[in-house]
């Protein structure tokens, strides 16, 4: 028992960098999840990690104060590393939604359980199929592997915010929507250059209705596309999710002193 209570100060700096992380992340931030739900299964999570955490080399504050300042520190962590994954899967909701807007499925909505907002068909799909992919390549594990070895680089206590920080997420958002559109460009071409024949078609025969004509068109040649994009998000994706241990270990080290 002794033992326990010795080691609870550092299994709550466990608990509430999982914690922060599981908040932010998508899919676990939806307002659907009840409170109880998430600090359980983050509450889980910490519990399976924390043997395997090396913590002689913390310096726990005896001080109240200075111990949450420690522990606002590993809410920034958490709140980083869910950052980091949410801008790696906006690339796939920015592909959907180009292909979805070409289509003219914007009318059509739907809610994202993995973003748990109001989103059109089509990117929800994508989504989707993305967050399965994470699960079927590993991705949960490097997730893990990566919330393990945050402990090693990132003492508790010793975090610090640089300005480099700062510009490699932004480069790490451009980098994301890239991709979006590296995704969705040849459908969104190819729709495109059904508007142009549509709209010659419509100044040759005036009299015909493009629109009932060119709507279904659209749609028809969009999903396919989209059945064509699924097997490029498998590609591209699938490499993106092997680096996730990189990523997070990239901007852990913007995080240490010196």
């Amino acid at each position: 028992m002794d033992n326990i209570i010795a080691q609870a100060p550092a299994f709550m700096v466990v608990f509430i960098r999982v914690s922060a992380f599981l908040v932010f992340v998508p899919f676990f931030d939806n307002p659907n999840f009840v409170t109880v739900v998430k600090e359980g299964f983050a509450f889980l999570i910490a519990l399976l990690l924390f043997p395997s955490i090396q913590t002689g080399n913390w310096s726990i504050p005896q001080n109240m104060l200075s111990y949450m300042m420690m522990m606002t520190g590993e809410v920034l962590v958490g709140i980083l590393m869910g950052m980091v994954f949410l801008i790696l899967l906006s690339a796939l909701q920015v592909a959907g939604h180009l292909l979805g807007y070409q289509m003219a499925f914007t009318m059509a909505t739907s809610i994202d359980m993995t973003f748990g907002e109001s989103s059109d068909v089509i990117s929800t799909v994508v989504v989707l199929v993305g967050t399965m992919l994470v699960l079927t390549f590993g991705g949960d594990h490097y997730l893990l592997y990566s919330l393990s070895k945050s402990f090693d680089v990132l003492t508790p206590g010793s975090i610090f915010v640089s300005k480099g920080l700062i510009k490699d997420l932004t480069h790490l958002l451009t980098r994301s929507f890239e991709m979006g559109f590296r995704l969705a460009a040849p459908a969104v071409i190819l729709l495109l250059a059904i508007d142009m024949i549509l709209s010659f078609v419509g100044k040759a025969a005036a009299k015909v209705q493009m629109f009932f004509v060119g709507l279904p068109l659209k749609i028809a040649v969009g999903l396919f596309c989209l059945t064509l994009m699924l097997g490029f998000i498998v590609s591209i994706w699938g490499k993106e999710i092997g680096k996730f241990p990189g990523y997070f270990l990239h901007f852990f080290k913007l995080m240490t002193p010196g």
